[in-house]
């Protein structure tokens, strides 16, 4: 009995990591590379245009005006391709990402940090398994925040995705536009999650995303 094909599309905006992933795919007949993508604007036309089994795609992919990219992409994911299972690849492993990905439908979250075949096994499970994938690092990053306990008020989804974007250079106006909110609910997200976090400054959050993996 023939085994069925699956239809993987990749998206990361590093064409080295995109060939790592299609060269370790590929060894396995069951796969077909149906997309490569640099930015979530491409993996959601790649998508559009030839519907896959399961989308690879890195978290951050912040080349480009037109890039798309973390929870906005994977709600929009989630919403116009909903029969395309995810797998979320990530530079660093942080357990609220993580657990917000799970959140939004993700079924494999995998650390660059890990061998390239950690993704293979991602694969497998996304495709037939149940709950979501995680990577050892990944499992060892959500035991150690399970061990430090959850702080009594975690900035929300749309909180993080307001830092995340404010650290990596984005101005307010440019945070706005390209989550389709207005900059004065911009500007209310970005205070309220430096009061969560009990940061006092702009260098500060900038700090936070970068030790806990947003950037």
């Amino acid at each position: 009995m023939n085994e069925p094909i699956l239809r993987v599309a990749l998206a990361d905006d590093h064409p080295l990591v995109v060939a790592a992933l299609r060269d370790c795919l590929q060894r396995s007949a069951r796969v077909q590379i149906s997309g490569e993508c640099r930015n979530g604007t491409e993996l959601l036309g790649t998508l559009a245009r030839h519907p896959a089994d399961i989308a690879i795609t890195d978290f951050c992919m912040g080349h480009g005006d037109a890039s798309l990219d973390g929870f906005n992409l994977l709600s929009r994911l989630a919403r116009r391709h909903p029969a395309t299972r995810v797998v979320v690849i990530s530079a660093r492993s942080n357990a609220a990402i993580v657990r917000r990905a799970m959140k939004l439908g993700v079924r494999g979250f995998v650390s660059k940090e890990d061998p390239l075949e950690e993704v293979v096994r991602a694969c497998a499970h996304a495709a037939f398994g149940r709950g979501c994938f995680c990577s050892p690092a990944v499992q060892a990053a959500l035991q150690r925040a399970a061990l430090a306990g959850t702080p009594a008020r975690e900035p929300t989804q749309r909180e993080l995705e307001v830092i995340r974007l404010y650290a990596q250079g984005a101005q307010l106006t440019e945070i706005a536009a390209k989550l389709g909110r207005s900059v004065s609910t911009i500007s209310s997200q970005k205070t309220v999650a430096m009061r969560k976090l009990g940061v006092q400054t702009n260098t500060g959050l900038i700090r936070y995303a970068y030790e806990n993996g947003l950037i």
